[in-house]
């Protein structure tokens, strides 16, 4: 069972344990699987709970595409740009975009909303929904040194 994430804003209710669950089984499910540290750190997962137009529930679930594969060179978490790519956020907003009769009840992003374009993207377009995620990097820094990478917060968040 994974850990509670973090909310946006502070105040929200519980994350519902369905979107973690989400993602981690979309980690342990795909081919290959996507829990040793090297995807762990490579992949951010985002799951979004929805409603459909009958009123039952759903999860979407998308990867981020990491720019080591859209450029076939790895990064390691301390460099800088270890973050650019496609977001999954973006794909997920582009899937809910050209599905405009869904209504997105809440966001869980393993990683905290990039402060540049997810998080805008996610204020302007989803005012008043909930985002949940277990690593945001800027609470791992001290002194410039990065304290715990996302590989090791998401190891630990699922206990794998």
């Amino acid at each position: 069972m994974p850990k509670i994430p973090n909310s946006l804003p502070l105040d929200s209710r519980r994350c519902d344990p369905r979107l973690p669950e989400a993602a981690l089984a979309f980690r342990r499910t795909h081919n290959p699987p996507l829990i040793s540290l090297d995807r762990l750190r490579a992949i951010n997962i985002t799951a979004w709970l929805y409603r459909d137009t009958d009123g039952m529930e759903h999860i979407q679930v998308n990867p981020n595409t990491p720019i080591g594969q859209l450029r076939e060179v790895p990064q390691r978490d301390d460099e800088p740009g270890v973050e650019i790519g496609i977001h999954s956020e973006g794909k997920a907003a582009e899937w809910f975009r050209v599905r405009p009769r869904l209504q997105v009840l809440a966001i869980f992003s393993e990683r905290i909303p990039c402060p540049m374009m997810c998080a805008p993207l996610l204020r302007h377009y989803y005012p008043g929904v909930p985002w949940y995620y277990y690593y945001d990097r800027r609470s791992w820094q001290q002194g410039g040194r990065l304290l715990r990478t996302a590989a090791q917060v998401l190891q630990s968040a699922y206990g794998l």
